[in-house]
């Protein structure tokens, strides 16, 4: 699941690197060319659903969801949701680039999706929040404006439903870049407390997209925790 104003093309390159026996699926928010006959969508548990909708309706072995940055708190309520419907839970779920439920990545700044077009690159170009071409190009980037506004309204107004906030009783692994002002190793600690199951944060060099030069470290390193999570055959047997 693809970070805000972005879409699943970020993850084409990623699909050399894992295992041929498995199906990997990019899931393409609302508003991009892909699902472009629906509107952006300003409500993350909207997509979250839609979803655990799509997860529910099909019949497959197990499963793993992972998202980067928006696409990582999808990925979380999405499982949290299937939770909550006692559907077939995924057997593992990794986040990306997010500090975690609560914690905005504006860290005390105001929400990003409520400031001035002007303001709002400006913003992001200091986050590292979105590939650098897409801002400095004034016409792509007025393109991709209203996108990134809805999708980073959907992320910085979701919270857990529920008081206390659901725990999710699936293992978790938390990513990051090393020099990533939105969510670095200490603010990837955050989803320990959001999990019955934390295998910890993966660090990396780089920044917000650590990933993008070469995703197979990253890649790697996914297929690993979730081997490490599979039943084994013979208890699959």
């Amino acid at each position: 699941m693809h970070h805000a104003g972005g879409s699943h093309s970020t993850f084409r390159p990623w699909l050399p690197h894992f295992p041929d026996d498995w199906e990997i699926r990019l899931v393409v928010a609302p508003g991009r060319p892909k699902a472009a006959t629906h509107p952006a969508e300003r409500r993350l548990t909207v997509i979250s659903d839609a979803l655990a909708d799509r997860l529910a309706a099909e019949e497959h072995g197990p499963y793993a969801l992972f998202g980067h940055s928006m696409g990582g708190l999808v990925a979380f309520a999405a499982a949290l949701e299937t939770q909550r419907r006692g559907g077939p839970p995924p057997v593992w779920v990794g986040v990306s680039g997010h500090p975690g439920p609560f914690f905005s990545i504006t860290r005390s700044n105001p929400p990003l999706y409520g400031l001035s077009p002007d303001g709002l690159r400006t913003a992001l170009m200091d986050l590292g929040g979105l590939p650098d071409r897409v801002l400095r190009d004034p016409l792509l980037w007025e393109r991709v404006r209203p996108l990134v506004s809805a999708d980073l309204e959907a992320a910085e107004t979701w919270e857990p439903a529920g008081s206390p906030a659901p725990v999710l009783r699936r293992p978790l692994s938390a990513f990051c870049g090393e020099k990533d002002p939105v969510a670095d190793e200490r603010d990837a600690l955050h989803w320990a407390r959001h999990t019955t199951d934390f295998l910890g944060v993966r660090s990396f060099p780089g920044g917000h997209f650590y990933f993008l030069d070469d995703p197979e470290p990253l890649v790697g390193r996914i297929v690993d925790d979730i081997r490490s999570v599979l039943p084994s055959p013979a208890s699959r047997g």
